[in-house]
């Protein structure tokens, strides 16, 4: 890592992109902004040729996605899984939760974690894939309910694991609670 006094410099900083306001993106349009960067991201993973004073022909850099940061609305959106208030609340296992009766607020009343399955990212990444392929707005929304997942095009990244590698970024885990 660089020293704190250089590492947000313009120099050593590289920006990624931007979504226009004035309103948040939908999930699904997420995945047009993440294009681009995935396509490029599977071309660094192969390995692409940059001259340099040493190999004028080219050295050959690989890059990849170690993990995805963002506060909990844009990890969602952006790794594929439902929100935070859907009943597939937690993107890091199974368990699903009812609904309080007569209301859209999520139960979590009697819910013992020691007893919750871990999602792997193999089974996530089938649920992703019927997603993507069902033909209906209402075959997605089952989906959705069922297993807490959507299409992300980082699923084309196929050493990445959306599962361990979406976490919540520092500021909004710890500082912002």
């Amino acid at each position: 890592n660089l020293p704190r006094s250089e590492r947000f410099k313009a120099e050593n900083t590289i920006l990624v992109g931007l979504m226009p306001r004035p309103k948040e993106p939908k999930s699904e349009e997420i995945n047009h902004y993440i294009k681009p960067l995935v396509d490029k991201m599977i071309q660094l993973y192969l390995g692409i040729q940059i001259p340099t004073y040493q190999q004028t022909d080219g050295a050959t850099v690989r890059a990849a996605l170690l993990m995805v940061a963002c506060d909990i609305p844009a990890a969602r959106k952006t790794s594929g899984f439902t929100a935070h208030n859907s009943t597939c609340v937690c993107y890091k296992c199974d368990n699903q939760f009812s609904r309080l009766p007569g209301t859209s607020s999520v139960d979590f009343h009697g819910s013992d974690c020691d007893q919750w399955r871990h999602r792997s990212d193999r089974a996530n990444r089938v649920h992703a894939e019927e997603w993507n392929s069902a033909s209906t707005p209402s075959e997605r929304q089952q989906l959705e309910v069922e297993y807490g997942v959507q299409w992300s095009q980082l699923y084309h990244l196929g050493y990445f694991d959306l599962v361990h590698g979406t976490i919540i970024d520092v500021m909004h885990n710890l500082f912002l609670g």
